[in-house]
């Protein structure tokens, strides 16, 4: 039997990853190794010298890192998301009241750890631009954000929906793919935020220098049709537009 392709991937691909790996392996025969976590701590951990083959970063600037260090090569773009907010209900939150919300400090806003998960990262982005056009507010935003999931010192397993329903934050700034697992919870709500403050979010794929064929074919599937298909299934939008 051949050996597994390793693939390090971020978090939110649990969903998508695993059923593409599942047909590229009916497909080729080739068994796919999977292992998940914050792209920023596993690009880390490669650049410590964990094994891998692929890597597959919510961003394109941990692959474009580990290409410009010599541990991989052309960074590529298969896939794109979205930043929304997932909020209680209760809270009445909508796209047309957001900043007042937002700007209330008795809200508590909910990130991922910039730096460690570039979800944390596209949230904090997002405030940048909330700065602009509204001076003071971002920069306030930062100050009270929650850094509470994907960093090296937070607790595994926290979910935005528990620490809404727990009491811990009443909105999180996430992925459009994960909030949609909870569209059918009456208790909470899934916010678009306005396009003039919402990060451009492209995820980025490498192959490491000197990887055997059969990773270069788990590559070369991952930015096939079929693939797409699969991503776009589970929340992600198509990588058509995406920049180089």
């Amino acid at each position: 039997m051949a050996e597994p392709v390793r693939i390090l991937a971020a978090g939110s691909l649990r969903h998508a990853l695993p059923d593409i790996a599942a047909a590229f392996e009916e497909t080729t025969g080739i068994p796919v190794s999977l292992s998940l976590g914050p792209a920023g701590l596993l690009r880390e951990r490669i650049e410590a010298g964990d094994p891998f083959d692929l890597f597959a970063s919510a961003n394109m600037a941990h692959p474009r890192h580990l290409v410009s260090i010599g541990l991989a090569k052309e960074a590529i773009c298969f896939a794109r998301n979205r930043l929304v907010i997932l909020a209680r209900a209760g809270l009445g939150l909508t796209m047309e009241n957001l900043v007042t919300v937002l700007s209330a400090p008795s809200t508590r806003i909910g990130t991922s750890t910039p730096g460690d998960d570039p979800s944390g990262d596209y949230a904090f982005e997002m405030f940048d631009r909330l700065e602009i056009c509204h001076p003071g507010l971002g920069d306030a935003l930062k100050t009270r954000a929650l850094q509470l999931v994907g960093g090296r010192h937070t607790p595994a397993g926290r979910s935005a929906a528990a620490l809404i329903a727990g009491g811990a934050v009443d909105l999180f700034l996430g992925y459009a793919s994960n909030a949609r697992l909870h569209e059918k919870d009456p208790d909470l709500g899934i916010v678009d935020i306005p396009p003039e403050y919402s990060p451009n979010i492209e995820y980025g794929l490498v192959l490491r220098n000197g990887a055997a064929d059969e990773a270069v074919a788990l590559r070369d599937f991952l930015m096939s049709d079929h693939a797409e298909q699969l991503l776009v299934r589970h929340g992600f939008e198509s990588r058509v537009g995406a920049g180089p």
